[in-house]
């Protein structure tokens, strides 16, 4: 029995990988595509680009671990049907209960998975995240100047740079259309960016002020030339004053039992809340899902007609579940009472898969 065991397992873990991998993928891919403009686009490096697309891994890596378990335990239940190794098993005298053994095994090992990155790696990955990508949005010399390109850091500011050594810039422009009624041009040989007391400004230095307004008739383009002049960028940068984690990038304590001093939190503890039960609900999702693939498999007649039905029934019980557990996490969010209703829907459907467990073995028996 403990080969049957080994030779169980070892086929779910393989297909567990390749499923992992292709549904990996395809939920990375998304992530990266966001991260583009805040970080390529704001002229950070490659490194730090492939940085923070790793450490969104452990938060996808969370959210996809029960359909993975589900898909893995229903490609192997499919093949071992269409290769009737399930009814080897059963007319060997292997009863229904004995054979889901290391389905129950692999099931524990996917909880175990998912409580470890849904409630460590996950929020730990995604605070990275989020402090590095305030960090880029506030780093002046990458944000507001770019060697050899045209930036618009803000609504109404374009800036230009010729060569950018750290602070120091040769040939910059800044077109400034706050007001379109009356823009504004600079224009200077050299420039050094400096940030005081959150107040981020650049030095001009040898250029000239070319503006006009466009409500007065009257002659052309006026310019005034300098030999330094300092330009302010805080009217243009929006700070946030108020930094704060969302749902993704709490651990649980912190969404179950927000600090009183959290202003983030008094306004959104309900949705907080919410949050961290359903992660506390999902925890029981991979068992209840592999259960649930096996139990339609294990009632099945075993034929190729059958199997196809099965795999309607799989697809359309899967989205049902999901349906059902997404309408409840929504709802929960603006009534707690309805939090209940996150751990009775695995609760409940475990309890039928059961019976359902229980009857097919007493025919099997009989």
């Amino acid at each position: 029995m403990k080969n049957i065991d080994k030779y169980i397992i070892g086929k779910l873990s393989s297909s567990f990988f390749t499923v992992m991998i292709g549904l990996l993928s395809l939920a990375w891919l998304s992530q990266v595509l966001k991260l583009l403009d805040e970080i390529v686009m704001r002229g950070a490096d490659l490194s730090t680009f492939f940085m923070l697309s790793v450490t969104v891994l452990p938060n996808i890596i969370s959210q996809i671990i029960p359909l993975a378990a589900f898909i893995t335990s229903a490609f192997v239940l499919y093949n071992m049907s269409s290769d009737k190794e399930i009814i080897i098993l059963l007319s060997s005298g292997m009863n229904p209960k004995r054979l889901f053994k290391p389905f129950l095994l692999f099931g524990s090992f996917m909880t175990i998975f998912l409580i470890i990155f849904s409630m460590f790696l996950g929020p730990s990955g995604m605070r990275y995240t989020k402090l590095k990508i305030h960090e880029i949005r506030h780093d002046l010399s990458g944000t507001l100047v770019r060697d050899g390109m045209f930036s618009m850091p803000a609504k109404g500011l374009t800036v230009y740079a010729h060569r950018k050594d750290n602070n120091s810039i040769d040939g910059i422009l800044v077109h400034d259309n706050r007001n379109s009624s009356s823009p504004i041009t600079y224009s200077a040989e050299k420039g050094y960016l400096i940030n005081e007391n959150n107040n981020p400004k650049l030095i001009l230095l040898n250029g000239n002020i070319q503006y006009r307004n466009l409500l007065i008739d009257g002659p052309g383009m006026t310019t005034v030339s300098f030999e330094k002049n300092e330009y302010l960028f805080s009217d243009f940068l929006t700070e946030n004053k108020n930094f704060n984690f969302d749902s993704s990038q709490r651990y649980l304590g912190e969404l179950l039992f927000p600090n009183d001093d959290d202003e983030y939190a008094k306004t959104r503890k309900k949705l907080l809340i919410a949050a961290g039960n359903h992660k506390i609900a999902q925890i029981f999702h991979p068992i209840v899902l592999i259960f649930f693939s096996f139990i339609i498999f294990i009632k099945s007649k075993f034929d190729r007609r059958e199997t196809n039905t099965n795999i309607i029934k799989l697809t359309f019980g899967i989205i049902a579940f999901q349906i059902l557990d997404f309408f409840i996490a929504s709802q929960a969010q603006s009534n707690l009472i309805i939090l209940g209703f996150l751990y009775l829907l695995p609760l409940a459907f475990l309890l039928i898969l059961i019976y359902l467990l229980n009857m097919t073995y007493q025919t099997v028996g009989d």
